[in-house]
């Protein structure tokens, strides 16, 4: 009995890491309605476990369940953005700033996936362009040495991901970001933390207003309205 119900457990696990990879791909695009018994059948289990699966997403927040239109891929509103923002400055400029050279494993870390991150440009691999991006920021957050922040923070930044699923094509230069987080990196291990936090705010600053920016066009197109 004990041995079955961790099986049905794991098998829910495995079907909502399919679906959770297909929405942070961008396969399910934000505001997209799940049919039950469709994607159950479509991945070959059961509709409990399918169930299951969207339960744990919804948890994330990656799924949104409503009364009458059932459950759909979540779609973030412009508070969202500004509540996520909030927090990751919260979280990553202090981060930054109690940085230490001796955390030399971490320095290590950020120059690996700046180097991917540079991989995904040069092969426009613009999914694991943003991926590399958040890793590289969820490396930050790693000086504060406090493993459920981190985790706290994964799932902010797992929220923010799916928004930029909506700016993937409206990216005209997915490259130029790469200099900020170059420098980033270069302040860190130079131990100037405080050029760097700065580096880091207004960073954070213009990507916020940037996805505010494509939201805003997303929602008057929505609204026939036209988008200069």
């Amino acid at each position: 009995m004990e041995h079955s119900q961790i099986h049905r457990v794991s098998v829910a696990d495995q079907a909502a890491a399919i679906l959770r990879q297909r929405i942070l791909d961008g396969e399910l695009r934000p505001g997209t309605p799940l049919q039950e018994v469709l994607l159950a059948n479509s991945l070959g289990v059961s509709r409990n476990t399918m169930r299951e699966a969207m339960r744990i997403l919804s948890i994330e927040g990656l799924l949104k369940r409503s009364l009458h239109r059932g459950v759909a891929v979540s779609q973030l509103a412009l508070k969202d953005v500004q509540e996520i923002y909030y927090l990751r400055r919260m979280l990553e400029i202090p981060a930054v700033l109690a940085a230490n050279r001796v955390d030399r494993d971490i320095l290590d870390e950020l120059r690996i996936v700046l180097e991917r991150y540079e991989g995904a440009v040069r092969s426009q691999d613009w999914v694991g362009a943003v991926g590399h991006d958040f890793q590289f920021h969820s490396s930050l957050i790693r000086f504060h040495h406090n493993k459920r922040l981190e985790a706290f923070y994964q799932n902010v930044i797992q929220e923010l991901r799916m928004g930029m699923v909506l700016v993937d094509r409206r990216h005209d230069n997915p490259g130029g970001l790469i200099p900020i987080h170059r420098k980033i990196c270069q302040l860190l291990s130079a131990g100037r933390l405080k050029e760097c936090a700065d580096v880091l705010a207004r960073h954070l600053d213009d990507s916020e207003s940037r996805l505010m920016r494509v939201m805003n066009g997303q929602i008057s197109k929505a609204n026939g309205k036209s988008v200069a």
